[in-house]
C-alpha cells in the first residue's frame, strides 16, 4: 500500500545513511526522498536525522521511530500475506542477502528447492560483503541472509547450519619478494606482508592466531571482500587469508597457492540466518523449512 512507502523510504535511509543510495534503492529521486522525510519529521514535530555536508545520522527520535516503523511494516506484511494466501499458494517477495561466492555455491540449491515448493514466491537477492550479512538482517531491510557465524550471534537472530569451509592462508604463485619470503624454511610472520579482511569472523580468527604466536603483523592492507584479497595476493602484494570456498570458486585460484600453517585456523560455519520474530512470516518460514 502506498501509505506505507514513506516508512520504507525512512528505513532504507536509516540503513544506508546516504540520501543518494537510499533514493536509488527506493526508485525515487533524492529530492523526493528528502521531501518524504521532511513530511515525516513535520508530522512527528521532531527531526529524525542529523544532516551535514558530509554526514547523515539518526537522532534519538529517529532511532525510536525506526523501531516503530519496522514493527508497523512487519505487521502489515504479515497481514497482507495471510490475506493473499488464505485461498492459495504462497506469494510475495522474499528479500535475501549473501556474498557473490555464496550466490554461486550455496544459494542455488536452497532457492531451487524453494522455487520447486513455492513457485509463487519472488526472491530479491542482494550481494555484498560477508561482514554486513548480520547487520543488514538486524537492520530489517532483508528477510534472510547467508552468513558466516561468529562465536556468538546477536540476540534475536536464529540460524540454521548449511555447512563449514576451511579458512586458509594463500600466497602468490609468481616469483617475487613475497614468494621468496615464504619459500624460506621458516616463514617470518612479522616480516611477510599480510592482506586481511577489515572486519568479520575471518579477521577475528587471524587475530587470535597471530596473538597466540606473539606476532606483530606487517599489514599491507585491510580491505572488504575476500575476492578482493585474492586479487591482491595474485598480484604479489602479500599473503592473504580467505575461506577455501571463496578460493575454490575464484577465477584466480590457479594464480595463488595455499600455505600449510600450524595450528590451522578454525573452520568457518556458514548458516541461513533470520530474525526470530520473522519466523511467523510465511515467506521466511518457507525458506527456513527448505
Amino acid at each position: 500500500m502506498n501509505e506505507y512507502e514513506p516508512l520504507r523510504q525512512f528505513l532504507e535511509l536509516s540503513r544506508s545513511l546516504h540520501f543518494g543510495r537510499a533514493a536509488r534503492a527506493c526508485h525515487v529521486s533524492p529530492s523526493a526522498l528528502s521531501r518524504s522525510i521532511q513530511r515525516l519529521e513535520n508530522q512527528l514535530d521532531e527531526p529524525l536525522f542529523e544532516r551535514s555536508h558530509h554526514r547523515v545520522a539518526l537522532t534519538p527520535a529517529g532511532e525510536r521511530f525506526r523501531r516503530h516503523a519496522l514493527t508497523v511494516l512487519e505487521e502489515w506484511q504479515r497481514f497482507d500475506r495471510e490475506r493473499t494466501n488464505q485461498y492459495g499458494s504462497l506469494t510475495g517477495t522474499l528479500h535475501m542477502y549473501c556474498t557473490v561466492t555464496a550466490a554461486q555455491s550455496v544459494v542455488p540449491e536452497i532457492l531451487g528447492e524453494l522455487r520447486r515448493r513455492h513457485p509463487g514466491i519472488r526472491v530479491e537477492l542482494a550481494t555484498g560483503y560477508v561482514s554486513d550479512a548480520i547487520d543488514r538482517l538486524r537492520g530489517g531491510d532483508i528477510d534472510a541472509s547467508i552468513a558466516a557465524l561468529p562465536e556468538r550471534l546477536p540476540a534475536g537472530i536464529a540460524n540454521r547450519d548449511l555447512g563449514t569451509t576451511p579458512v586458509v592462508f594463500v600466497a602468490p604463485r609468481s616469483a617475487g619478494p613475497v614468494r621468496d619470503a615464504i619459500d624460506r624454511r621458516r616463514i617470518d610472520w612479522c616480516e611477510v606482508p599480510l592482506i586481511l579482511p577489515a572486519h568479520g569472523v575471518v579477521r577475528d580468527y587471524v587475530e587470535d592466531w597471530l596473538e597466540h604466536r606473539s606476532v606483530r603483523p606487517n599489514l599491507y592492507a585491510e580491505i572488504e571482500g575476500h575476492e578482493a584479497i585474492l586479487s591482491l595476493v595474485a598480484l604479489g602484494y602479500g599473503v592473504g587469508v580467505v575461506p577455501k570456498l571463496v578460493l575454490d570458486k575464484s577465477a584466480l585460484r590457479n594464480r595463488v597457492a595455499m600455505l600449510t600453517v600450524r595450528p590451522e585456523l578454525p573452520d568457518l560455519r556458514i548458516a541461513l540466518c533470520v530474525r526470530e520474530r520473522s519466523l511467523s512470516n510465511p515467506l521466511v518460514a518457507a525458506i527456513w523449512n527448505t
